[in-house]
């Protein structure tokens, strides 16, 4: 069955969405680590307590203009063991998990162009025989790069951060984003400020805007493919 013009174009225009939100997923932060303290103590009138938090650690693909890959907001106070200041990955002492963002990087960005060119190629109807082959195929290469890029990441990360944060610097945070990709854990740790007492810490970690944008691409381009696929169109 020879396929309009229309439904031609509407893949293209879904395949183009795709490279889009693959874009827009190269400058978003891909992962977030999450911490809020809260301390108690006793007191001649009474136990008292105070929130120290939240501390939040944000992992990026790629810099942002002005700013680091790995952002960080540490309140004053914070006893979190796991909280550099922004830097590069490699100042942070991330390198593992650096290696893993690089990865990350490459298959993203290389997906993010294979959808642009079938998108523009279905828009503007060039290339005849061939620029109708790549339209078709190149789709399933970014989704196939898309996919390789958020499973990589999330299969990974945690072994490259149990790696590069030694047990010293996570202390009593037994669970954190270097046991799992995803989480949560609350528990207590002894304090002597301004009296013996006691801080319990919640902390959370998993994938953020980026991945998830991502994983939004990849069911985009499906649509969009799919339709590409279907269509038939003469070579201009």
């Amino acid at each position: 069955m020879v396929r309009s013009r229309t439904d031609d174009r509407i893949g293209a225009g879904h395949v183009l969405l795709g490279a889009v939100l693959l874009g827009s997923a190269l400058i978003a932060p891909w992962y977030f680590y999450d911490g809020v303290y809260v301390q108690h103590w006793g007191t001649p009138s009474g136990p008292e307590s105070v929130e120290i938090g939240p501390s939040v650690l944000d992992f990026y693909l790629v810099a942002l203009p002005g700013a680091e890959p790995v952002q960080t907001s540490c309140p004053s106070g914070n006893i979190s063991y796991f909280c550099p200041t922004s830097s590069t990955y490699s100042r942070a002492g991330l390198n593992g998990t650096e290696r893993v963002v690089a990865l990350t990087l490459g298959l993203e960005s290389a997906g993010f162009a294979a959808a642009a060119a079938a998108g523009v190629l279905g828009i503007t109807r060039r290339g005849g025989a061939r620029g109708a082959f790549l339209q078709r195929a190149l789709p399933f290469v970014a989704i196939a790069l898309a996919i390789s890029a958020t499973a990589s990441f999330a299969a990974l990360l945690p072994g490259a951060l149990a790696k590069d944060v030694p047990t010293a610097q996570h202390g009593d945070e037994s669970a954190g984003p270097w046991s799992s990709f995803y989480g949560s854990q609350s528990f207590v740790i002894p304090v002597a400020c301004p009296s013996p007492g006691c801080a319990m810490h919640n902390v959370s970690w998993g994938p953020s805007v980026g991945w998830a944008l991502s994983i939004a691409a990849i069911a985009v381009l499906l649509v969009g493919a799919a339709m590409t696929l279907r269509s038939r169109r003469d070579p201009i």
